[in-house]
């Protein structure tokens, strides 16, 4: 970058005192913010030369600076603006201070500063054993690219293979120079990942530099990984239920590096309730089938243990427990029946039975009506109309012709189980003849207490007399007659033991008991009550 100055302004010189030679331009010094720049001549060929002068300014042949260099052959001209467009040119002076015309001018122009990348030493590879747990790695040298560059500095990392090593955590402040990653390798993986590490500086250019190394998983040589398996839920089964089939799931070698075969067995802590029948697996499959079986007509609980065994020599079992309770059998429930009082010959009966169920919600059993008679003479069999799981159901019968008596009739659901499988109820039919058989008892009297002193006992007898008279139909009536205006009890009794107050009156009058043909015998009594 030379430039000839042809029009300078000549200023007088000395016949003896030449400035020899082009004045030139080195280049710059520096190229940031204040920069400078360097000149160099050759030397005067005249002896009398003492010294040279070096002019400059932003304008061509308009100097607005200078500076006294010495008998030196080069010179460095510090504080250039960015930018800025400068000329130069130079005198010589003897030592008188004599100086001599221009030389030739050189102009110059400082250049825009240019962003200087930022920088981050390199880290070296990494290996690590399978399943090693969280790593550190140190990030150092970090800066802007220069000591003026005071840049807010950003670090960021990404891996090329996330399924191995996610991407990793970043811990750094600007504007510091060191820094760290932590990451952390996927759980039973293996392989080879790139970390690429990035420093931003910001600028509009060479803004960026990364440093990259890579990670690798190796499988660890000398720990067999344990099997896997999933925890099962426990079990609450009916008595005499279905064979249980169980999936199993999650089974696996415990590394997908370790390709064993698999070997899956069950056993069961009490046979007697719950025996583990069967196993269906293939390996290297996940999942797996068992079978448990609740031993016939038994109740409890039985711990099933499950165990997966990959061959190794070690952490090669795996073993997931759960229980299996058996509840016992819930007794079918049937409502009570209430008794029946018929006339001889009377019509066929119905009679509809409810509160039939299994005992229990849980227990989805099928359940049987059976009914029989104690007297297939009075009652013969009777029958029921019923399907399980209905909570009712019809019982039928017609006493036998011309029969008279009392038949116990029971009813009994069965629910199948092994044992508290039954429910009973019974009830009474009682058959009776019409009002002509009904056996009476009078005159049966019973004195509890003296005659008053009115009344003396030696010339009042107090016994009632009884006297059947007609009476409507269904009822039995007779006419109590004693002591007029006296108090007497009526008791009636079907078993001539335990007697019953059924009317207390003044006589004479009539008792009538509407009940009597609900009783195949029926006795009264009445005694005079002072």
């Amino acid at each position: 970058m030379l430039r000839h100055a042809n029009n300078f302004r000549r200023r007088a010189t000395p016949a003896n005192l030449v400035l020899w030679g082009l004045l030139a331009l080195l280049g710059p010094g520096s190229v940031f913010a204040v920069q400078n720049v360097t000149l160099t001549w050759n030397p005067s060929p005249d002896t009398n030369a003492a010294a040279y002068k070096i002019y400059y300014g932003g304008v061509s042949q308009n100097y607005t600076n200078t500076i006294m260099v010495g008998n030196v052959t080069n010179a460095t001209i510090s504080g250039l603006v960015d930018g800025g467009t400068y000329y130069f040119a130079a005198t010589t002076l003897d030592s008188a201070g004599v100086e001599s015309d221009f030389s030739n001018e050189a102009s110059f122009v400082a250049p825009l500063p240019v962003n200087q990348p930022p920088t981050l030493n390199s880290m070296a590879n990494l290996t690590v054993l399978e399943n090693s747990g969280p790593q550190t790695v140190a990030l150092a040298g970090i800066t802007s690219g220069s000591p003026t560059e005071n840049q807010t500095l950003t670090v960021v990392a990404a891996s090329s293979n996330p399924a191995l090593i996610p991407v990793p955590t970043v811990n750094y402040t600007s504007p510091n120079t060191n820094g760290t990653l932590l990451f952390t390798p996927v759980l039973n993986a293996v392989g080879t990942t790139t970390i690429t590490v990035t420093i931003n500086d910001g600028g509009d250019t060479n803004n960026l530099v990364t440093q990259s190394f890579t990670v690798t998983v190796a499988p660890s040589p000398t720990v067999n990984q344990p099997p896997t398996l999933n925890a099962i839920g426990n079990l609450v089964l009916n008595q005499n239920a279905a064979a249980q089939t169980i999936t199993l799931t999650g089974i696996t070698s415990g590394s997908p590096t370790e390709k064993q075969t698999l070997r899956v067995t069950a056993s069961s802590s009490n046979p007697g309730i719950v025996s583990a029948s069967a196993i269906r697996y293939t390996s290297p499959a996940t999942t797996a089938s068992l079978t448990v079986r609740p031993t016939a007509n038994a109740a409890g609980v039985a711990t099933i243990t499950v165990t997966v065994n990959d061959g190794g020599q070690s952490n090669n079992i795996v073993s997931q427990s759960f229980t299996v309770t058996v509840l016992p059998n819930q007794p079918p429930t049937l409502d009570a029946i209430g008794n029946l009082a018929l006339n001889e010959n009377a019509a066929a009966q119905t009679i509809t039975l409810t509160g039939i169920t299994s005992g229990s919600p849980t227990e989805k059993q099928t359940l049987k009506v059976t009914a029989s008679s104690s007297n297939p003479r009075l009652v013969p069999a009777p029958t029921i109309r019923y399907t399980s799981p209905a909570s009712t159901a019809q019982l039928s019968f017609k006493p036998a012709v011309n029969a008279t008596g009392v038949a116990t009739i029971s009813v009994t659901v069965n629910d199948g189980g092994g044992n508290n499988n039954l429910i009973r109820q019974s009830f009474t039919v009682a058959v009776t003849a019409p009002l002509a058989t009904t056996n009476i008892v009078a005159n049966v009297v019973s004195v509890t207490k003296a005659l008053t002193q009115a009344q003396p006992a030696a010339t009042v007898n107090p016994a009632a007399t009884l006297t059947a008279v007609a009476s409507a139909s269904g009822g039995f009536s007779f006419q109590v007659t004693g002591i007029a205006g006296s108090q007497y009890i009526v008791q009636a009794t079907s078993d001539l033991v335990h007697w019953t107050s059924v009317q207390t009156n003044t006589a004479p009058f009539t008792f009538q008991d509407d009940n009597a043909n609900g009783f195949s015998q029926r006795f009264y009594r009445a005694y005079y009550q002072p």
